[in-house]
């Protein structure tokens, strides 16, 4: 179900010299919402609803639009599509809540043993059975659709808000963004990447969430939007994207990607703070001394399907070295992936 509401802001030029933006928008990836937030920077710009990302594709490639933004899945998916139309991601809007939450009255650390949790993404799914550990112990983790509920629904999210108060079910697993959406009031937990944060728990977001790209046609000066895009945010979509091109595509439903820049002062506050001997090397020259460069954090993780093995890899490192590392990183990770065991027997 499309998030139905339609922004337009017109500025004193005439509207046939008014830059377009066509915005295809979910309640799970709040495109919409994004862009209203954005409005004080877009009031040059005529903003209208796509229905679809083939229509929105179309109509760019046929310049009824000048910019498209989209949720990144969707993009990935349909990557074909903008090749064959010489379409291109030029930015990405900032990441607000790049991880999901878990709506329950009990956090993911006190849900009883036989608990029932819906949850979509099978990473997540995996990660709270980690949680667990074996049976009796582990959780009853199931799909929305086995509860005849749309998780991209606000009204469904609703109805599942009230399953937990009947009892019937203990909670659910939803982006961060479509709780305000959806209404809900139950309480919610952060499902973060911060083990510390986290009593011990670690939940590597699922790719793409909270993730939102501008597409142009090939030629288009992505300098012209840098004042509401995000260099930050892109890119997490160039790590993501070079993390699916080069990892086996039996592992893209199971896999947990974290991407973020950090300065340089906390990251080493909470390397001394675990005595992360690799992390500080890392970040301090032989005389003690740093570079004070913006790094970047890098967290990739694959579960078997019981969620008791883990393999995954990890980077520090300064974003201006990005592009070479993350080409390295993936031989690491492809060499990491050959010698994983995916079940208890192997």
């Amino acid at each position: 179900m499309l998030y139905q509401q339609v922004y337009r802001r017109q500025g004193n030029m005439n509207e046939e010299n008014t830059d377009r933006i066509g915005i295809l928008s979910s309640l799970s990836h709040h495109c919409a919402a994004r862009i209203e937030a954005l409005s004080a920077h877009l009031s040059e710009y005529k903003i209208e609803n796509v229905q679809s990302l083939i229509q929105g594709c179309q109509i760019l490639d046929e310049r009824e639009i000048d910019l498209l933004i989209a949720p990144s899945n969707l993009v990935w998916n349909e990557k074909e599509i903008l090749a064959n139309k010489g379409l291109t991601v030029v930015a990405a809007l900032q990441r607000n809540h790049p991880f999901h939450v878990l709506v329950s009255r009990d956090d993911p650390w006190h849900l009883k043993a036989d608990a029932i949790v819906l949850c979509d993404e099978i990473v997540i799914q995996r990660q709270l059975l980690r949680r667990r550990g074996k049976i009796p112990r582990r959780l009853d983790v199931r799909n929305f659709s086995d509860f005849d509920i749309d998780s991209n629904s606000g009204e469904d999210l609703r109805r599942a808000e009230k399953l937990i108060n009947d009892g019937e079910i203990d909670g659910f697993v939803i982006p961060r963004g479509s709780y305000p959406l959806s209404g809900l009031n139950e309480r919610r937990h952060a499902m973060l990447p911060d083990a510390e944060e986290m009593a011990g728990m670690r939940f590597v977001p699922a790719p793409f969430v909270d993730l939102m790209l501008v597409l142009a046609r090939q030629g288009f000066h992505a300098h012209t939007i840098h004042s509401w895009t995000d260099s930050e945010a892109m890119n997490a979509w160039s790590v993501t994207k070079a993390i699916f091109e080069r990892t086996p595509q039996e592992f893209h439903d199971v896999i947990g990607i974290h991407y973020r820049q950090r300065q340089i002062g906390p990251l080493l506050e909470e390397a001394e703070k675990v005595n992360d001997l690799f992390v500080i090397d890392s970040l301090m020259d032989p005389e003690g001394d740093n570079d004070g460069l913006l790094r970047y954090e890098i967290i990739v993780e694959v579960l078997n399907e019981e969620g008791t093995r883990t393999t995954g890899i990890e980077r520090v490192g300064p974003v201006d070295k990005l592009n070479i590392d993350i080409h390295f990183m993936m031989n690491d990770w492809n060499s990491i992936l050959e010698r994983m065991p995916m079940s208890e027997e192997e």
